[in-house]
């Protein structure tokens, strides 16, 4: 049905176009009036069609930049779990390392401690030297 009007639409606007200065020199007032508010009509349409071009392209771009921020920040957040959970994970294995050291070093001076004779130790230092 649209396609019907449109081509008759076409034909009649085909016809003032090519007819235009018959119709001028018929009717003189008549034809001015209605070849303007052609034109103003085209125009209106053509600015109403932008203007919802414009729309739904914005419309459009504001969707694509909020599902991008959503992924993004999803994204960082997932990786700031995984990473806050490594440091936790080496922040254990660190403690139970250093923990492991100390105790170690402990029971080693604690022997050093125990198992030192003053006497000993310096006839282990005069032993091997020779003076004659």
């Amino acid at each position: 049905m649209f396609i019907k009007l449109g081509i008759i639409a076409g034909i009649v606007i085909l016809a003032g176009m090519v007819f235009s200065n018959e119709i001028e020199t018929i009717f003189p007032s008549t034809s001015a009036t209605v070849v303007d508010s052609i034109k103003s009509d085209v125009s209106n349409l053509s600015s109403k069609a932008v203007n919802s071009v414009e729309q739904r392209i914005d419309n459009s771009v504001d969707k694509i930049t909020e599902k991008t921020s959503n992924a993004i920040t999803n994204e960082i957040n997932e990786v700031g779990k995984t990473i806050q959970s490594e440091i936790s994970d080496v922040k254990e294995s660190s403690q139970k390392t250093i923990q492991s050291e100390i105790s170690d070093v402990k029971e080693s001076s604690q022997k050093a401690i125990t198992n030192f004779n003053p006497l000993e130790s310096i006839q282990n230092i005069f032993a091997n030297w020779n003076f004659f």
